[in-house]
């Protein structure tokens, strides 16, 4: 018999002895106690009707609306594992572009997940403001049957709201996974007005998985249980943290954090029951989202010693190649400190006399359109942008000479490999130009190169150089006429003249400061980082040699005036 029919025969029983006491009727010792037992039991299971009003009032309503049944309580982990296994593409996460196209529609529930004072600050017009640890007591603000998008400050609030919501029952939730942030460097606008939101019939959710979102969500602690720096997860693997790549295998194969096990998203589901409970665990995708969403399901699964390390790969593989990258400004500076007298240039008939007498390697590294045109008879050709891919084509233990149109691209040639550790180089400084110009042999013959094999170099060094080689612009970095020089001057560039003091005394440009090359390096605190810097000296094979130097160093700004005070001269003396 249901609760409800059992219910209605206790009122009608209990309203037919009223009736007869009211009659002066009265019933028999055995009739009494034979209805006895079964209205001990009905009163077990209904409460105690005060009067005939409540008890008239209670069946009305049961009749015109009929209290639901409650669903059966499953295992929180069944929900847990069955949401993770069916996590869809693209990880419920919308971005930019299709945030606004949902924006567009005017159909969807915005949910800013942030604290009140943030959403105060400013928000994406039109959403409403339910803080993330609040979610599970307002569902009721919450529709099912339309779309929803929550988001936050960075992304990680919004993904644990996700899978929460997700886990709830709520499959028409997504994140949009820029967050406040990727909203604001997309120059989108902010409001202030704040918005009340309509109200939403609940839909029927298992009263243990309810409790165990909503526990998991009001007992988020300060940091929002993410950890935000490396150093944060260095503490945390050395003490005994374990690891995991939410990532797909794919992308765990190309590249992962040190230690780290991988267990794609959806897979996490088949390790539940693997997972320990007494040790740290640390979650990580690529970008954060994938991570938030796993944190969410395994605190719900009661793992609430799970953390997420937002910023992913990407920033644990960036804080690796910053720590292995070489001090490229105190390598650089010593290279500048110590460079030997003659500034490691060649002119005519030193090249020549060593062509005969040393049998060097000559390196063209001009284009390959120019090298076919004409060059040093004997000369391979290895151009600038490609000179640190072919170190194996050079080599340490013989003399090396390079040489370009006009000495330029020579002398950023020989500062990098000098940079790299080839002591060895110099460079035909009157280049090309030179070589013509004083009538001396001239070849159309390609000259096939000799592989002598990688060199015992510092190839971090040597990346970091091939890097600036590599990304050379058209112009070669150069200021090309004294008239451009004034204008970039007038507009507030800084000149500096990289010859002796001896040399600058004798005349100079206009507005220059005299910073010798072998004494630049102490003066790098004087260099702006928001201003065009402009190197200059007598025949523009100091400014290359320097213009390399600052360049991989990271002073993107500087240029070269190749002409030099002697062509700056001629233009006001003309």
């Amino acid at each position: 018999m249901s609760r409800k029919m059992r219910h209605l025969l206790w009122i009608t029983l209990l309203a037919l002895m009223l009736s007869m006491v009211a009659c002066g009727g009265q019933t028999t010792a055995p009739v009494v106690e034979e209805e006895a037992a079964p209205l001990a039991a009905l009163e077990e299971e209904a409460p105690v009707v005060e009067d005939a009003v409540e008890s008239e009032a209670a069946v009305e309503v049961e009749e015109e609306a009929p209290a639901a049944v409650e669903a059966p309580t499953a295992d929180v982990n069944t929900f847990v594992a069955s949401y993770l296994t069916d996590i869809p593409e693209g990880y419920m996460a919308v971005k930019l572009d299709g945030f606004k196209e949902i924006l567009d529609t005017g159909e969807a529930v915005i949910i800013d997940l942030r604290e009140p004072a943030e959403y105060e600050e400013g928000h994406v017009a039109g959403a409403i403001n339910i803080p993330l640890r609040t979610l599970a007591d307002n569902l009721e603000m919450i529709p099912a049957d339309k779309p929803v998008v929550v988001y936050c400050a960075s992304g990680h609030r919004a993904g644990m709201g996700t899978s929460a919501l997700r886990l709830l029952g709520y499959d028409n939730v997504r994140s949009f996974a820029p967050g406040i942030k990727g909203w604001k460097a997309a120059e989108e606008p902010l409001s202030t007005n704040m918005v009340t939101g309509d109200t939403y019939a609940v839909p029927e959710i298992d009263p243990l998985l309810l409790d165990s979102v909503n526990n998991f969500l009001t007992t988020i602690p300060e940091g929002w249980l993410a950890l935000k720096t490396v150093e944060n997860l260095d503490e945390m693997v050395a003490n005994g943290a374990m690891i995991i790549d939410v990532r797909q295998p794919s992308e765990f194969e190309a590249g992962a954090i040190e230690g780290a096990i991988n267990i794609p998203l959806r897979d996490l589901s088949a390790e539940l029951a693997e997972l320990p409970q007494d040790q740290m665990i640390v979650v990580y995708c690529a970008s954060g989202h994938r991570a938030a969403l796993a944190t969410g399901a395994l605190q719900v699964a009661g793992f609430s010693n799970v953390r997420s390390f937002p910023g992913g790969y990407p920033a644990w593989d960036a804080a690796m190649m910053a720590e292995a990258a070489p001090d490229m400004v105190t390598l650089v500076g010593n290279y500048l400190t110590n460079i030997p007298e003659g500034f490691m240039a060649l002119k005519v008939d030193a090249f020549a006399e060593l062509l005969d007498s040393a049998d060097p390697l000559v390196i063209d590294v001009r284009e390959a359109s120019e090298y076919a045109e004409g060059h040093v008879p004997g000369a391979i050709n290895i151009p600038l942008r490609t000179l640190a891919d072919n170190l194996d084509l050079i080599p340490m233990d013989q003399p090396v000479v390079v040489y370009c149109a006009s000495g330029h691209r020579a002398g950023l040639a020989t500062t990098a490999l000098q940079t790299i550790g080839y002591s060895n180089v110099r460079s035909f400084a009157p280049s090309w130009k030179g070589w013509t110009g004083a009538e001396m042999e001239v070849s159309t013959d390609a000259v096939e190169a000799t592989v002598f094999g990688m060199p015992e170099v510092d190839m971090a060094v040597a990346a970091e150089v091939g890097n600036f080689l590599a990304n050379i612009p058209e112009g070669w970095l150069v200021v090309k006429t004294a008239d451009d020089v004034q204008a970039a001057v007038d507009a507030g560039a800084m000149l500096i003249d990289v010859r002796e003091a001896a040399e600058f005394e004798a005349g100079h440009i206009d507005g220059a400061v005299n910073f010798p090359i072998r004494e630049l390096s102490q003066h790098l605190s004087e260099l702006p980082a928001d201003q065009l810097v402009i190197v200059y000296c007598a025949s523009g094979h100091r400014a290359a040699l320097t213009l390399g130097a600052l360049q991989e160093m990271g002073f993107q700004n500087v240029r070269s005036f190749p002409g030099g005070y002697p062509a700056w001269d001629a233009a006001q003396t003309g």
